[in-house]
């Protein structure tokens, strides 16, 4: 029985959804087809007409993170302004909730390290979104553009590493201390324009 468009890209759709969540939990290498395709609530065999491989999934499921990250950055820059909107983002960044969460995170913090290991669009995916977010990070920092850009670069870089470090050491003093530092040394930073 042949499926409708609409059921074709509902079916798409839920399958990026639960790759963007599964993958960030569980790590590239360590999620399967069979793995995302379950927790889609479809079967395996119906993966193929949807991608072309398990690489093709990750790059749009990465790419749909992305965009999520970007776009809830410019909506909080809409209400907030660009500044505050900044740094509430490294406020709720560098949280026990956030480091917990690995599914519902930052893309960068639970597939960085992978995706250096994998095919160019993997990684081209992971560059241009990367960009995106310090752009939209620099937009929010004083500064001349050059300055900016460097503060974005070193906001998103400490981020992402805290983050990463948090998780590795597991829950405990260690890791709150870790998540601690880093506010510290960012809020002596300045996101904040004024």
């Amino acid at each position: 029985m042949r499926m409708s468009k609409e059921t074709m890209a509902r079916h798409h759709d839920e399958i990026v959804t639960a790759a963007s969540r599964l993958l960030r939990e569980r790590g590239i290498e360590g999620t399967s087809v069979a793995d995302l395709m379950q927790a889609a609530g479809l079967t395996h065999g119906g993966f193929y007409r949807h991608f072309d491989s398990k690489d093709a999934l990750v790059a749009e499921a990465a790419q749909s993170i992305y965009e999520n990250l970007v776009q809830g950055l410019a909506t909080k820059a809409e209400k907030l302004g660009e500044a505050d909107a900044v740094a509430d983002y490294v406020e709720k960044y560098l949280t026990r909730h956030h480091v917990s969460h690995p599914g519902a995170g930052c893309v960068m913090a639970a597939l960085g390290v992978e995706a250096a290991r994998q095919g160019a669009d993997v990684q081209r995916v992971f560059a241009n979104g990367t960009q995106r977010t310090i752009d939209k990070l620099a937009a929010g920092l004083s500064g001349t553009p050059a300055e900016r850009r460097v503060k974005a670069i070193r906001t998103l870089a400490t981020l992402v590493g805290a983050v990463v470090i948090a998780r590795a050491v597991g829950e405990g003093a260690l890791s709150e201390e870790v998540l601690a530092s880093n506010r510290e040394a960012l809020a002596l930073a300045g996101p904040r324009k004024r």
